[in-house]
């Protein structure tokens, strides 16, 4: 018989990350659940290492296999990423 996989689906972080469009952060991300929802469901860019990243480290959070910290650092950083991404393809369109 196969092990049991026990996921942490109720691990939080100290402190919520912010997200939401144009400059309203009104949507609290409260962890990794919450994060891989956002990532998997909200996030307009779905590709890149550093998404694949916060993908695998917000899974290893829910499974135990890494600091939810370290979750919430990749999270941060793909999410800022994928701001400056569509930034970027924004005013490469306004300025044609």
């Amino acid at each position: 018989m196969g092990s049991v996989i026990e996921i942490a689906f109720r691990v939080e972080w100290e402190r919520p990350v912010f997200v939401g469009e144009g400059d309203l952060l009104d949507q609290p991300i409260m962890g990794p659940r919450d994060a891989l929802r956002c990532l998997q469901e909200r996030f307009p860019l779905r590709f890149g290492q550093t998404y694949r990243d916060a993908i695998n480290a917000c899974i290893s959070a829910l499974l135990h296999e890494c600091d939810p910290t370290h979750a919430r650092a990749c999270f941060i950083v793909a999410y800022a990423e994928c701001i400056v991404t569509i930034d970027d393809l924004w005013q490469d369109i306004t300025c044609d």
